[in-house]
C-alpha cells in the first residue's frame, strides 16, 4: 500500500513537471518583448513626449538645459540638444513658445533617434526595409519621397540613396518619421508636423 503511495505520489510530479515544460513561456516566446520606453510613436519615445517644456524633459533626464533661443538678442527660436534617454542617444528638437505669462518657454517639438532599442509598436526599428513600414500603416497618410541634398551652397538635389516616410495622425499635428539609406531604417523621428 505504501509503495503504491509512492508511486501515485511520483507520477503526479512527473505529470506536473511534463505539463509545466509544455506550457510556452511568454517572455521566452513572444518575439519582441516590449518596453514602452524604446517604444516611438507620433507622440515621443516613452517619457519624451511632444509638447514637453524644456523644464520637465530636464527632470526626466536629469538634465538642465541652457539655450541660444532664450536670449531675444540671437533671433534664434529654435534648438537641438543631444543626449541620452534610456541609454539611446537621442535629438531633442526644442522650439521657443511665446505667451502672454512666459516669453522664453522652450517646447519639445520632435526627437530622433539611430538606436537599434527603439523600435515603434508594430516593431519597426533601425534597420528594417523600406518594405516593412506601408503595410503597418495603411491606415493613416503618409507622405513619402527622396530626401533633398546640398550639392552646393546654392543648389538642392533629390538624393539617389537618401528616403523618409511620414506617418500622420488623423488631426495631421504629428507625425512619425522614417529615414532611409538604400531603402533600410537609419533614424526614427517623431514631431510636430512643420508647415510647408
Amino acid at each position: 500500500m505504501r509503495s503504491l503511495f509512492i508511486i501515485s505520489l511520483l507520477s503526479f510530479a512527473l505529470f506536473s513537471c511534463n505539463q509545466k515544460k509544455q506550457q510556452p513561456n511568454s517572455k521566452q516566446g513572444d518575439k519582441k518583448i516590449e518596453n514602452n520606453d524604446y517604444t516611438i510613436s507620433k507622440d515621443g519615445i516613452g517619457g519624451l513626449k511632444i509638447g514637453m517644456t524644456h523644464i520637465e524633459v530636464g527632470d526626466l533626464l536629469n538634465k538642465h538645459f541652457s539655450f541660444n533661443a532664450m536670449k531675444d538678442s540671437t533671433g534664434y527660436w529654435n534648438d537641438t540638444v543631444k543626449t541620452k534617454y534610456k541609454d539611446m542617444d537621442v535629438s531633442l528638437f526644442f522650439e521657443r513658445q511665446y505667451n502672454e505669462n512666459d516669453n522664453g518657454v522652450m517646447l519639445l517639438n520632435g526627437v530622433e533617434t539611430t538606436s537599434p532599442l527603439c523600435k515603434t509598436a508594430s516593431g519597426i526599428g533601425i534597420g528594417d526595409e523600406k518594405s516593412a513600414i506601408l503595410p503597418a500603416y495603411e491606415d493613416n497618410p503618409i507622405n513619402m519621397g527622396p530626401e533633398w541634398e546640398p550639392v552646393n551652397d546654392s543648389t538642392w538635389a533629390m538624393s539617389k540613396t537618401k528616403y523618409s516616410i511620414s506617418v500622420k495622425d488623423d488631426k495631421w499635428d504629428k507625425e512619425l518619421i522614417f529615414h532611409l539609406v538604400n531603402k533600410k531604417v537609419v533614424s526614427l523621428q517623431a514631431g510636430i508636423i512643420m508647415g510647408d
